[in-house]
């Protein structure tokens, strides 16, 4: 074999293994891309499955809330009229005894009150019906009259940007919060903040006894800000929470 002739069979050897060298790379790539195709669709289904828990999780909570708000008023609401019954007739069959009974009927008169607030705020449908801003300053209105704690609340919007959904979980998340405050913080003071622009913010702090919150969520005794991370995902927001002992705690609930 002459030199053109080696030349030529070089030439076409080589053209044969790049050829077949291209056609293994591409078929990697495709196989690649495949593969991240599959994942891609296994992602999006898990998301969508979770997304879809989340939603009959929320709707389920919500429909007990409802029933809970319902039974509270009925049956505790009756009993209430009834002391306020018993009271007045007492009055009238003890009239001598008539100045001891003013002190029990304001008392009855606070739990009326507390009963009708606290009834609203477990009624989804009259959150939705008074709005996000709305439904926390009666909230907060009702928290205030246990005076556990000195309440500061700055809300500066008139409109959240969020959707019906939304407000309904920040609401929860809210309920959550204070609900800690009382239970644990010790604080004298709980300071709350909305605002809307550019995005929907919500912050709650207490000037409490704080706690270590990297030991803390990793607990048993963590349900309640387990509860807090799981509501803000539902809600397509996020929610950090920075506490320490001694420095009290601050929730800052934003928009993605």
């Amino acid at each position: 074999m002459n030199d053109p002739d080696i030349v030529v069979a070089v030439l076409a050897s080589t053209s044969v293994i790049l050829v077949l060298i291209a056609i293994v790379i591409i078929s990697v790539i495709a196989s690649a891309q495949n593969r991240i195709k599959q994942q891609m669709k296994l992602t999006e289904a898990h998301l969508s499955y979770e997304k879809e828990l989340r939603k009959v999780e929320l709707e389920i909570s919500e429909q007990m809330m409802v029933q809970f708000s319902q039974e509270l008023h009925d049956n505790i609401g009756h009993i209430l009229t009834s002391m306020r019954i018993t009271i007045e007739n007492k009055k009238l069959d003890n009239p001598e005894f008539a100045a001891i009974f003013p002190p029990i009927e304001g008392y009855l008169d606070d739990a009326t009150q507390q009963l009708r607030l606290l009834s609203r705020s477990l009624n989804k449908e009259y959150i939705a019906n008074q709005g996000l801003i709305s439904a926390i300053q009666i909230e907060t209105e009702r928290i205030r009259q246990l005076r556990r704690f000195q309440i500061h609340l700055t809300a500066e919007p008139q409109q959240t940007g969020l959707d019906k959904n939304q407000e309904l979980v920040v609401f929860r998340i809210f309920q959550e919060v204070m609900q800690n405050s009382i239970k644990h913080a010790k604080a004298k003071n709980v300071y709350i903040a909305l605002k809307s622009e550019p995005m929907f913010e919500l912050e709650i702090y207490d000037d409490g006894e704080g706690f270590d919150y990297a030991n803390t969520i990793h607990s048993p005794a963590a349900s309640g800000l387990k509860n807090i991370s799981r509501r803000a995902q539902m809600a397509n927001m996020d929610c950090s929470v920075d506490a320490s002992p001694g420095r009290g705690c601050r929730y800052i609930l934003k928009q993605k």
